[in-house]
């Protein structure tokens, strides 16, 4: 007797895994017509840059198929654009560039970076930030008790000598 769960998920067909192009498939395939036409042109990275305007680094990362160097797809578009004119490819031929995995990083609860200044949104920032204003406040005013501690001599103000009476003699 076979146990149902009415929770239990439904098995997939493998037919179903055969239709869907595989992403990284159509990626290297990308990558590899990019250097084929590259090299086919005898185009180096730096003329191939200063033509289409697009940084070498990328286009480096293009060719290296270095995923996580690549700009946001929506940048990523018009690039792709531009090398496939330059390159005298079909279009959309390069649109293999565009199928990236994106990872989804766990985010924890507590996410302390100071690169990201993002942090300062956060219930640490706010603490960090209190913290060091306190911090702040009592070294200012722990300075200035000891400035007014080794310069002055008595705590009673100075009193200037008025320019218009002639001096008088202190003694008297």
């Amino acid at each position: 007797m076979a146990l149902t769960f009415p929770f239990k998920k439904k098995s997939s067909n493998l037919s179903n895994l055969h239709d869907e192009p595989d992403p990284d498939y159509d990626f290297l395939k990308a990558i590899n017509l990019f250097k084929s036409q590259r090299k086919k042109f005898e185009v180096s990275l730096e003329e191939l840059s200063e033509k289409t305007k697009i940084s070498k680094n990328v286009l480096i990362a293009i060719e290296n198929g270095w995923k996580k160097y690549l700009p946001e797809a929506t940048y990523l578009i018009s690039m792709i654009k531009k090398l496939e004119i330059e390159l005298k490819l079909e279009k959309g031929s390069l649109n293999g560039l565009l199928n990236q995995k994106v990872t989804v990083n766990s985010l924890s609860k507590f996410k302390f970076n100071f690169i990201n200044i993002d942090f300062l949104n956060s219930w640490v920032g706010s603490l960090l930030y209190i913290i060091t204003m306190l911090l702040s406040i009592f070294a200012i005013n722990f300075q200035q008790e000891y400035l007014l501690k080794i310069h002055s001599i008595s705590t009673e103000p100075i009193i200037l000598n008025d320019p218009e009476k002639p001096n008088e003699d202190i003694n008297q």
